[in-house]
């Protein structure tokens, strides 16, 4: 398991069944850190923050390499990415609706993909072949990446600008600033309506995460204490014994759920990582 913040260090746990250390660290120095990511399986991890260049670290190797710019792009932020569950695409928020890929293993650009207003929320589908992209305006974009042309666009019903974006392989979740989270099949391909809305966060719905099967949708906001829902997906319930009123959550800042879903680790605005079984 990775953690990163602003202190800009990157730090690994070995994670067991009763304890969990610390087995590594490393600090940049020039970067505080917005986002960091596996790639894939490889061991790899990727490292931005509201700078215009980031970083490759092998964390078996022990290598680093700082990407100076991503060529023909200005932005001076690289802050928001994703990366491809295969490990093999880096997808940055950019300027003005762009979307900005980039080949995990040389480096360099790839292409850019643009959707009309600002991007807000990227996420690739399970097998890595699609890339879901929303933002200001509202609109979902489905670009299929080996054409590399968007080839779906609805309206997401709650009508307000999309704060996050998670995949499965049957469904997708759409949050929005509303707080409201909805959530589609990926069975219906026209008139695309929610099977479900969510309606359980009062604020931003900042973050949102798949289990590793689907079967479960957790999702946060940053403004609320303990302000985080588990959506169990085949009843469209949510769990309503966890977390409680005396859940050590406080501000939730990011979620994510282990491999075969055995963890969720929870990031929060003390700077503790809370691990849940």
């Amino acid at each position: 398991m990775l953690t990163a913040g602003l202190d800009k260090t990157l730090r690994f746990f070995q994670v067991g069944e009763e304890k969990s250390e610390k087995i590594h660290g490393i600090h940049f120095d020039r970067l505080p850190i917005y986002s960091a990511k596996f790639l894939g399986d490889s061991g790899k991890v990727v490292v931005s923050g509201r700078r215009s260049f980031f970083y490759i670290y092998d964390a078996i190797g022990g290598k680093l390499d700082l990407v100076p710019r991503i060529m023909g792009r200005e932005e001076k932020s690289l802050e928001k990415f994703t990366t491809s569950p295969d490990g093999r695409i880096i997808a940055f928020l950019g300027n003005d609706g762009y979307i900005i890929l980039v080949d995990a293993k040389s480096k360099q650009w790839m292409f850019d993909l643009k959707m009309n207003g600002s991007a807000r929320a990227i996420t690739f589908s399970p097998n890595s072949q699609y890339l879901l992209a929303s933002g200001s305006d509202g609109d979902v974009y489905k670009f299929d990446m080996r054409t590399r042309r968007c080839v779906e666009r609805f309206s997401n019903e709650d009508g307000t600008i999309t704060s996050t974006l998670a995949s499965s392989t049957k469904h997708f979740a759409v949050g929005a600033e509303s707080g409201v989270v909805n959530l589609y099949s990926n069975l219906q391909m026209e008139n695309r309506t929610p099977i479900k809305s969510i309606m359980n966060l009062h604020t931003s719905a900042d973050c949102s995460q798949f289990n590793h099967d689907g079967q479960i949708l957790a999702f946060s906001t940053r403004r609320e204490k303990r302000g985080l829902k588990l959506l169990h997906v085949p009843s469209g319930t949510v769990f309503s014994n966890w977390p409680t009123s005396k859940t050590p959550l406080s501000y939730v800042w990011s979620l994510d759920f282990s491999p075969q879903s055995k963890f969720l680790a929870i990031g929060n605005d003390k700077g503790k990582c809370l691990l849940y079984k």
